[in-house]
């Protein structure tokens, strides 16, 4: 029998009567850290990551680290985040810690913590730690009238048992469905052909933007193009300007920009992109299509660099091997299955370690 919300008895409690709430220990500026690689999580008030910024190296000691196992809140973003490992992090970072915190109990609160600043803004209402300390939450209680810790843990382990039992059979279903791909070539018996890129795409247009100046970030907009490799080439949120927004579902090719120029990106969603980015179009690509080309165009990347850019032209000239089918062309299902058995591979594999995770967490 599953576990129902509906028939908990549910208490306001006053957050200051539940948690120890205080400032971060670090409250280290950006512009002020060792930025030498380690292991040690960054965090800022991103929305995104978890908060993790980057991983760095131990900071001089006037900068102490703060504690694993608590709930971190970004007052001025409402952002709210359970942290598991010690880190470092900037300012207005206010640090929750209970008891009987742990990831499961976290992941129960911390939906309901989102919701609760939400209520807070920039005006009269402006988010402050007294202000954080005195708000009330609605929790599942006791008997006695205290927060039902137990069950929110049962609550999320069996949430996440069900979820992962579904997915998995959904995993499955996909394996052994009529097209199998269980049972296709490796890469090394099949045969491959050099093709222009300007040749394997029905258009190749730039992108509309000519910089974030003119434009307004968002805590959730459209996404914002740019010349990064890093999270799917997604520099930003940004308001929708309907002149600028282009269609998804292509290989957006970055052409400039310092550490990115000659790497490419799917992009399955709308969006806008810097005039830097080259966009191409094609009957042929879909999500799996699409990774399979990004990860053979990226292997150009080291010819170019701040003397030889890539530009529109050249982009168009550049070979890539590709597999090709009895015709001699892009064997395009060939790609998109070969996609699919790695993602279905990795997935299950994740899978498995969730279910050993969450079998543990159940102990």
């Amino acid at each position: 029998m599953e576990l129902n919300l509906k028939n908990q008895e549910w208490k306001d409690f006053v957050l200051d009567d539940i948690f120890t709430i205080t400032s971060t220990s670090s409250g280290i500026d950006k512009n002020k850290l060792i930025t030498k690689k380690g292991k040690i999580p960054y965090i800022t008030r991103s929305d995104k990551d978890n908060g993790y910024e980057s991983f760095i190296c131990s900071q001089s000691s006037i900068y102490k680290m703060d504690k694993e196992n608590v709930i971190i809140i970004g007052l001025d973003t409402q952002t709210v985040f359970y942290q598991p490992y010690k880190f470092y992090t900037g300012q207005n970072i206010q640090i929750l810690q209970n008891p009987y915190l742990n990831k499961t109990v976290a992941l129960f609160l911390i939906p309901l913590l989102k919701s609760l600043m939400d209520k807070f803004n920039w005006g009269s209402n402006g988010a402050t730690l007294t202000r954080l300390r005195r708000s009330k939450i609605l929790l599942p209680s006791t008997k006695e009238r205290m927060p039902n810790y137990i069950f929110m843990k049962a609550y999320i382990i069996e949430k996440e048992y069900l979820m992962i039992k579904k997915f998995k059979k959904y995993i499955f279903q996909k394996i052994n469905e009529k097209n199998s791909i269980t049972d296709l070539k490796s890469l090394k018996e099949k045969e491959w052909k050099e093709f222009k890129i300007g040749k394997l795409f029905d258009k190749l247009i730039p992108g509309k933007s000519k910089g974030l100046n003119h434009l307004t970030i968002l805590k959730r907009g459209i996404n914002y193009l740019g010349a990064t490799n890093q999270n799917n080439g997604v520099l930003c949120q940004v308001d929708k300007n309907e002149a600028l927004i282009q269609k998804g579902n292509c290989i957006a090719f970055i052409r400039n920009g310092e550490g990115s120029m000659g790497y490419s990106v799917y992009k399955a969603e709308d969006f806008i992109a810097t005039s830097d980015m080259s966009l191409g179009y094609s009957q042929y690509i879909n999500r799996y299509s699409g990774m399979f080309i990004t990860t053979i165009a990226d292997k150009v990347r080291g010819k170019y660099n701040f003397g030889y850019k890539r530009s529109s032209t050249r982009l168009e000239k550049e070979s890539i091997l590709l597999p090709i089918d009895g015709k001699g062309n892009p064997d395009y299902q060939y790609m998109e299955k070969y996609m699919k058995q790695i993602e279905y591979k990795k997935i299950l594999k994740y899978l498995e370690f969730l279910e050993d995770q969450n079998n543990r967490q159940g102990d």
